[in-house]
């Protein structure tokens, strides 16, 4: 097992949980394997988790399977939510958020990835973060998300784990 301890000149390394492995978190898992960390990535599709284990993944983003490759030591997939989130340091959640007739943002997949993760969060005894990643309706944060973390987890957002939002926005290619 690897330390996470920083030596003196160095940084730190983590273990970070990336739910998601679409268009935007396959590349985000492959970008923080390239800087060092022990990524696992959690996705429901067998064929993702499998492209991304293969030892000759295959991606329409350009350059990525070529990253995954280059950093195979650090990157691993699982349908297993609730073991990524008690095995890393932070969870990302970055998983499909349509848009609804009505102009709004369907939050259905990230409460699921919360109760993956709140499961997770109630067999740890340390701090743990968690970043939404995907794009939602204002509020939803702190208020849909946060009270089905708190609930299924059975912890409170702030002492027991953090929550806080970064939306990613990239095309493809960039």
């Amino acid at each position: 097992n690897r330390s996470y301890t920083s030596q003196p000149g160095t940084q730190s390394q983590m273990r970070l949980a990336i739910l998601g492995l679409g268009k935007l978190g396959a590349p985000l898992a492959a970008v923080y394997a390239h800087a060092g960390h022990d990524v696992v990535g959690v996705d429901l599709n067998p064929e993702v988790i499998a492209a991304i284990n293969s030892p000759d993944p295959s991606f329409e983003e350009p350059g990525l399977a070529e990253m995954i490759v280059d950093n195979r030591e650090r990157i691993t997939a699982t349908d297993d939510g609730v073991q990524a989130t008690r095995d890393c340091e932070a969870s990302f959640i970055i998983v499909p958020t349509p848009s609804l007739p009505n102009g709004a943002f369907s939050a259905d997949l990230v409460v699921q990835a919360a109760q993956s993760i709140g499961r997770g969060l109630r067999e740890r005894d340390d701090y743990h973060l968690v970043v939404l990643c995907s794009t939602v309706m204002p509020g939803t944060t702190g208020g849909e998300l946060q009270a089905e973390l708190e609930s299924v987890s059975g912890k409170r957002c702030g002492p027991d784990f953090g929550l806080c939002y970064s939306p990613e926005f990239i095309a493809l290619g960039s």
